[in-house]
């Protein structure tokens, strides 16, 4: 029988970070400490005039409202940067700008 540890799967939180580095890391961005979740820095990655929110799923689909919308473009704004949203499906991903209408 195999230890515990050996057999564990990797937590999403991981596989999420781990994402979110490569993805930084090939595209010239840094990584958000804390995926973004302190009261100073939002998003995931960031850029000199870009704020990326990375959405990584080993599913077939993934369902994007307008709650992520407006927090995504609202966090965007705070910052002076061009608000955007990433789906990561690991071997494709969509990428796009949050835009709001009047």
């Amino acid at each position: 029988m195999k230890p515990k540890w050996l057999t564990k799967k990797e937590s999403e939180r991981k596989k999420s970070d781990k994402r979110v580095a490569k993805v930084a890391k090939n595209t010239g961005g840094f990584v958000t400490p804390n995926s973004g979740a302190t009261a100073f820095k939002k998003g995931d990655i960031q850029y000199s005039d870009v704020l990326l929110e990375h959405k990584l799923t080993a599913k077939e689909s993934f369902k994007l409202n307008k709650e992520l919308l407006i927090k995504t473009y609202k966090d965007g704004i705070k910052e002076g940067k061009d608000p955007w949203i990433m789906v990561d499906f690991g071997s494709y991903s969509l990428t796009g700008l949050v835009k709001k209408h009047k």
